[in-house]
């Protein structure tokens, strides 16, 4: 819409003002249409964004509407207001109402030709307005359907998540392996597998995946199906060869298969092993931080080893260290989140810290979530999961 459309409609009472009003109009050749009140107004006029209607001062004194009638009517209307003495110098009030234009009190002065092509303009910008509004509401009903299918795929990927997260605590003898994940969104890029195999290896990985949301967790799935695949053939075979070397190998196969997927997603690891009968572990890091913390009578210490991220470089390797396990222990791995809810700004600090909270303490996965406060925090900034394993106790 570019201009005027329809007739002016003059808001008649029959009162001279009103009669000198629509022979201006006339005279300068515009087509008038006249609404006797409101209602015959609403009737007759058939496009309120582009259709100028026009009331006397008087009119407006006479019928008492009052400045919120006003405010309703330049609303919804193209409303010009024609002055008389009495209402001379509420020319601001008016405008400030919402009025579109003024007309002098003098009919003599009066440019009416002016006035419509001020109108026009102010019509065209009015229209934009409203096309604007229209597609910003076809853009948000858009987005509201977009965030519901998001709303429902969160959902099954948060099932699929839980369903493929192991049962802990799991136990074989006196080794005990339990974990608790608190996810910073709805899903999760955090990622934890464990189980006992052939009845005497107990094989772990914990992992922490760049980035949040859906992608994340997407690599989480695929994590738990690469791992889960390599640990059913081992154990159908019996390779218990293959299991007394584990993890070697385990992250150079991950590194490999997330490359391919060209995800632009890196993560993570800690993948072990641990022998229950000789208690000896074996373990890879990749770039997790912190590292893995040991507690053996009442000491925590951070488990040497170091290797570059998962997902980044083709050819890395990982070296797997070997440590033997005392009779009674604890090993803890945290997800990095857990730096955020530290005191102090070097992480060194933080990780210092971690070890004498660790240190001469019972360490169960409730007292880590309470001593740590991750139970007490809503929104968190990061996921923090916790995985710990026990000896002895």
């Amino acid at each position: 819409m570019s201009e005027l459309q329809g007739p002016v409609i003059v808001v008649n009472d029959n009162t001279e003002a009103t009669q000198n009003l629509l022979a201006s109009f006339q005279s300068d050749g515009c087509d008038c249409l006249t609404a006797e009140n409101l209602e015959h107004l609403q009737e007759i006029c058939t496009d309120p964004l582009s259709q100028p209607v026009v009331f006397t001062a008087e009119y407006l004194r006479n019928h008492m509407l009052d400045n919120d009638a006003i405010d309703k009517l330049c609303s919804h209307y193209l409303v010009v207001i024609a002055m008389d003495s009495q209402s001379s110098g509420s020319e601001a009030q008016y405008f400030r109402l919402g009025v579109s234009d003024i007309l002098e009190s003098d009919p003599v002065r009066r440019d009416i030709p002016l006035v419509l092509k001020r109108l026009s303009k102010l019509a065209l910008m009015r229209a934009h307005q409203q096309d604007y509004g229209e597609r910003l509401q076809k853009t948000n009903s858009k987005l509201q359907q977009t965030i519901k299918l998001l709303e429902h795929d969160q959902k099954a990927g948060l099932e699929i998540q839980k369903n493929l997260m192991p049962e802990g605590p799991l136990c074989c003898g006196d080794i005990e392996i339990a974990h608790s994940m608190a996810p910073s969104l709805y899903l999760s890029g955090d990622c934890v597998g464990y189980q006992f195999v052939l009845g005497r290896y107990l094989l772990f990985y914990f992992v922490d995946v760049s980035g949040h949301g859906a992608s994340s967790a997407f690599v989480t799935v695929l994590l738990h199906f690469i791992t889960g695949r390599i640990i059913r053939r081992h154990a159908r075979e019996e390779e218990y060869d293959a299991l007394a070397q584990a993890p070697e190998g385990l992250v150079e196969s991950i590194n490999q298969q997330l490359l391919n997927t060209e995800l632009d997603k890196h993560l993570t690891i800690v993948a072990g092993s641990l022998d229950t009968e000789t208690r000896k572990l074996r373990y890879v890091v990749g770039a997790h931080q912190p590292s893995p913390i040991l507690i053996v009578d009442g000491k925590a210490q951070y488990l040497p080893g170091k290797g570059k991220p998962v997902g980044i470089f083709k050819d890395a390797t990982w070296a797997v260290e070997e440590i033997q396990l005392p009779e009674k222990f604890a090993v803890v791995l945290l997800s990095d989140g857990v730096f955020e809810l530290l005191p102090g700004k070097e992480i060194t600090d933080k990780e210092a810290r971690l070890l004498r909270y660790l240190s001469n303490r019972s360490v169960s996965v409730k007292s880590l979530k309470k001593g740590l406060f991750i139970e007490g925090i809503k929104d968190l900034q990061d996921d923090v999961s916790v995985l710990l394993l026990t000896g002895g106790s």
